[in-house]
Order: structure tokens, then sequence, then C-alpha cells
């Protein structure tokens, strides 16, 4: 069962090893982006500053809460905390306008917490889903953002790991990724954000996660100059006077194309593989369609743009569209429409249906085969075991 589907559950997040937990109220991805990303700036601030009190709230494990009270009394809650021996952090103000501020404890402290409520009027303990209900959007957008720009690029193990996953499961929740891979919140954020910001995938508003290239087209992008640019590798399979990253008005229109596909019912956003080009005008470009020998379309150059150092063609079919579907020679073989098209031989799912399905059948093909030649051997032995026996005769 997802952390993200229940209405009231515990969410976990993980720092350094230590498992941190989180009640919840309203649990989206949104939550989970926002916290993380306070956790970020916080420790960030802290590190800057030679504290240690969040990493030790955080490593501390167990259920972490808030205490809310008026802003002008912050000076006595510290105080008073101090004195109560209370382990805290101020957290950010994500809300100036309402008067309040709010510090982050572990629940054990409680008891004391409450001992502080005595003192300070307007004062309740709260947990981190009211903390993130009440701040400003703008303010929590601001802080996500920040903690986005300075994430930079993620370990390339564990994205090698998850994009794996991803790709081998076409609209996956992220949820269900950092689970199987048991992966933290905290890892998992970093690298579907920095796959969506460089054209590698799109992430729903539901928490989904849709990689632009299949399993194949992936692997071989872990091969590039790009990959090895993010994780500063020997650059391999360099072409000469290639750039190592993606222009700015290449990501531009990488991004067009993927809020077309996002934002219009009307079309389905595809991957063509570079190998599957078999010929080309100044205008337009033909490939073949995947798992057949020999069917093609034609495409406009001014509707798709090229992405993983040109390996890879990012389209759209237009679902109600009549497509040319022709063979080798260009001669009409069918005309379906781009639903259809999609449907039968892009839909990444069917895709990876129909790659097993051929790499089942070439195992059993090779398997027939195998049995067909050791029955072939026998035969041949038993065959010589005879004609030995009438000759010893």
């Amino acid at each position: 069962m997802s952390e993200l589907q229940d209405a009231a559950q515990i969410i976990r997040v993980t720092f350094e090893g230590t498992e941190i937990l989180m009640k919840l109220g309203k649990a989206n991805i949104d939550f989970v982006k926002g916290v993380c990303a306070v956790f970020i700036n916080m420790l960030r601030q802290e590190k800057l500053a030679g504290k240690t009190s969040v990493k030790k709230l955080l490593k501390s494990g167990g259920d972490l809460q808030v205490y809310k009270f008026e802003t002008k009394d912050l000076s006595l809650v510290k105080k008073l905390a101090d004195q109560y021996g209370i382990l805290y952090a101020v957290l950010p103000d994500l809300n100036k306008s309402d008067g309040m501020s709010e510090i982050l404890f572990h629940s054990q402290a409680a008891p004391r917490i409450k001992s502080i409520m005595e003192q300070v009027q307007n004062s309740k303990i709260e947990s981190l889903d009211d903390y993130y209900t009440n701040a400003e959007p703008e303010e929590m957008e601001k802080m996500v953002q920040e903690a986005e720009k300075k994430s930079g690029i993620p370990k390339e193990n564990e994205y090698r790991v998850a994009a794996e996953e991803i790709a081998k499961n076409p609209g996956i929740k992220i949820s269900d990724v950092r689970s199987r891979l048991n992966m933290t919140w905290m890892e998992i954020w970093p690298i579907v954000k920095h796959m969506e910001g460089n054209g590698l995938a799109e992430i729903g508003k539901d928490g989904t996660v849709k990689m632009n290239m299949d399993m194949e087209q992936f692997r071989e992008f872990t091969d590039s100059q790009q990959w090895q640019a993010w994780f500063g590798k020997q650059e391999a399979g360099q072409r000469s006077g290639a750039d190592s990253s993606i222009s700015a008005e290449k990501l531009e229109e990488i991004k067009r194309i993927q809020k077309l596909s996002k934002d219009n019912p009307k079309v389905n956003g595809i991957t063509i593989d570079r190998k599957m080009v078999v010929e080309e005008t100044e205008k337009s470009i033909k490939t073949r369609i995947p798992y057949k020998s020999d069917e093609f379309i034609w495409l406009r150059k001014s509707e798709i743009a090229w992405i993983n150092d040109d390996k890879t063609i990012l389209a759209n079919l237009e679902k109600e569209k009549t497509y040319q579907v022709v063979d080798r020679d260009n001669k009409p073989v069918r005309r379906p429409s781009g639903q259809q098209l999609y449907e039968q031989s892009y839909d990444p799912v069917n895709r990876e249906q129909i790659r097993r399905q051929q790499e089942n059948q070439r195992k059993r093909q090779r398997q027939r085969k195998k049995k067909q030649y050791q029955q072939t051997q026998r035969s041949l032995e038993a065959a010589r075991r005879k004609l030995n026996g009438r000759g010893g005769r």
C-alpha cells in the first residue's frame, strides 16, 4: 500500500540511514516534496552555522512534531526549551502574515513541550502536515526550487537503477519506485526531477513518472556523451565537434513537444531510436515502425526534437490523424489512425509486452533447436554403438 494513497498514515523518510516517521493527514507528492525541501534547506543552513540540532533530530528516528506559537514569544520558547533540555530546531517561517512561528521537536519531548505551553499563550502542538498546509504556496514553492536548484546530480548508480525501474514500468508511481528500490524520498526525488528537467521523463500530477524512452534506448543513453558529462567520466562515443550538453534552445524544443503531448489530449507522445531512421529529406525523416520489418512512416522535422546526443527522436502522434504506412520502397501498406498506430507499436507498455513475447519466442526456438540437436546426437551415438557392436562380432 503506497504511503501516497491513504488519507491518514505515516510516511517514512530516511536520513543517513535513520528512519524518520512523520504522521500525515493529507498525503501527496507535493507534501513529500515540500517537507524534504524544508529539511534540505535547514540542514544546509545549519551546516553553514556549525550547528547540529536538525541533524540530531533527524537521526534520532521516530515521530517528529511541530510546536506553534506567536512569533513575539520565540525568544521565550527557545529559553524554556533549553531549560527543559529539549532538542529542537526552528522551522522556516513560510507564512509571515499569521504572526506565528514553529519549532520541530521529537514526540518523546511532548510532555516537556506541554509544560512550556502552560507558560506560553496561544500555542499548540501540530503535525508536519499542519505546518505544510499553513505555509503560503509561493513560499513553499520557493523553498522547493531552492532545494532542487542546489541538489546537483544524484549518484550514478542510484540514478541508473531508478531510471531502469521507471523505463520498465511506464506510468509507475514515484512512491512505488522508492519502495521497490528501498530508496528514501531525499534520494528518489532529485533523480526524477533531474530526469524531468533534462527531457528524459515526465512527472504526472498524480505522482506518477514516465520515461520518454524505453529500456534499450536508456541503456544506449548511458554510453552517450551527455551521460559521461553528467557523471564526470571520460567521454565515450563522442562525435567530432559535438557539444556535451543539451543546448538551451534544444531543451526548450523538447519541453515544447512534451508540453504539447501532456496538455493536448488529442496527441500521444512517442520516442524513436535513431537506428530506426532509414531515410531523410530536407523536411522529413522516414522511420521504421517498431517490431515491423517492412513498415515505415514519414515524420516532418518541424514536429520532432532530437535528444540524448541526437540518438533519440521525441515526437507526437495525432490520435485522429490518418497516417500513411509505407514499405521500404515507399509503396502504401495501410492507413491507421495515430491512436491505432500508438497502441499497436509505440505504447511503452505494449512495446515491452511485444519485446517479452519475442524474447520468449526466441527462447523457445533456442530450446527446440537444442532439444533437436540433443536428440540427433543421441541417435548418432546409438547408431555408432550399433555399428561398433556389429564390427566386434
